[in-house]
């Protein structure tokens, strides 16, 4: 794993040696938990971490040098606690059963969208009648900072892209806000430093909504927009809506594609 491949590493960032003792084996959810909600600083290696460390196939040097990373992220204790306790993966905190929780307004056929603000337009019509489409809404330049759940499903949307294409469907990732922070944006997905991030190396397309006019017609602000997904067929039907209740509440892939295969 590289060190920019950093997706099954950067939940468990948090864990830092100092935890009471215990046996080097396999940790029990309540280790997990405590190691994970403490945050001691010295000494560096001992049995804990090492102990913590094996568990998740990592160095000590690793898990505390991963630490500032995430913090830096956003993420949060309690987010981490979560995922590690599902494996250590962000996107297992993600729904295999998401099932549709709104009802999408029918002019969202009618969108568009733009690239480089508002330089290219993106028009929904163009696709439908052609392929199934897959509407994912970021969070944006969210609090300052770029959501890290946003970056890890897209990256997630663009490792199984043949997968979408094979059920005839093209995912259209859109970012809500101005083109300023998109090259952190790439950066993120792809897992290369700044100065090497192209928004063309994510493999859908990446889409401006400037002005917010698709998350106020779809009723999805809240600090620029909340996560959400939406499904619309050849024939133009929308099959499927969700939006998270906060920043984890996302459809997994995996239940993106049972939607397509009932269609």
């Amino acid at each position: 794993m590289s060190e920019r491949s950093i997706p099954a590493l950067i939940l468990s960032a948090l864990l830092l040696p100092g935890f009471g003792s215990f046996e080097k084996t396999a940790l029990a959810d309540d280790d997990i938990r405590q190691v994970a909600e403490n945050d001691p600083v010295e000494p560096l290696a001992t049995d804990e971490a090492v102990a913590m460390a094996e568990q998740l196939g990592m160095t000590v040097a690793e898990l505390r040098m991963k630490k500032q990373m995430m913090m830096d992220a956003g993420i949060t204790p309690e987010e981490i606690v979560k995922a590690l306790m599902m494996g250590g993966d962000p996107s297992s905190l993600f729904k295999d059963d998401a099932q549709s929780n709104t009802k999408p307004p029918k002019k969202i056929k009618d969108l568009i969208f733009f690239r480089n603000d508002k330089d290219q337009q993106v028009k929904l019509k163009d696709y439908i009648g052609r392929y199934h489409l897959v509407l994912v809404f970021t969070r944006g330049y969210s609090g300052g900072t770029i959501c890290p759940f946003c970056t890890v499903q897209t990256a997630q949307l663009s490792a199984n892209h043949r997968k979408f294409l094979d059920r005839d469907a093209r995912v259209i990732i859109i970012y809500p806000g101005s083109e300023k922070h998109l090259p952190d944006f790439a950066a993120a997905v792809t897992n290369v430093d700044l100065e090497q991030a192209d928004i063309a190396a994510v493999k859908w397309p990446v889409v401006l909504d400037p002005d917010l006019t698709a998350v106020n017609l779809l009723d999805i602000a809240a600090d620029l927009a909340r996560p959400s997904t939406f499904i619309i067929d050849k024939q133009g039907n929308v099959v499927f809506a969700y939006v998270g209740a906060n920043r984890t509440d996302r459809p997994s892939v995996k239940a993106l594609l049972k939607q397509l295969d009932a269609i």
